[in-house]
């Protein structure tokens, strides 16, 4: 069995990925593609511990600006976000499949946080970089 790739050579090979998937998804497809269940993401770095080395990279915030620029190119030319800011209420609300679901509570278990907590700081980690949060 090959020796695994460093932590760096990962980020590389997740960075290059990237700037493939930003040129021809639409943003949530290129999110899906990293970050998505059996995301690149997910297959360059399985667990928690190689995935926490991964954001400290400089790749990792590459990817996030890349993330962000789609989704800025996206929202420019259909006017959504400024409709959808205004509606903000602090309320969403999210169907996921039941795997999914399930996933999300052991995890939550697991980090010893309520299933909303865990879904917040999912949903903030993704967002710092791309959008300031209050």
């Amino acid at each position: 069995m090959p020796a695994k790739k460093s932590i760096e050579a990962r980020a590389r090979e997740a960075l290059a990925f990237a700037r493939e998937a930003a040129k021809a998804q639409r943003w949530i497809d290129f999110d899906n593609a990293l970050f998505g269940v059996g995301g690149k993401l997910t297959e360059l770095f399985p667990n928690a511990a190689e995935r926490t080395a991964y954001i400290k990279t400089a790749e990792s915030k590459e990817v996030l600006q890349l993330l962000s620029a789609a989704m800025d190119r996206e929202n420019a030319k259909t006017g959504h976000v400024a409709e959808e800011l205004a509606s903000a209420n602090g309320t969403l609300t999210v169907r996921v499949p039941r795997a999914v679901h399930a996933a999300l509570l052991a995890e939550a278990k697991v980090e010893g946080v309520s299933l909303n907590q865990l879904c917040l700081s999912k949903l903030v980690f993704q967002l710092r970089g791309a959008v300031q949060v209050a």
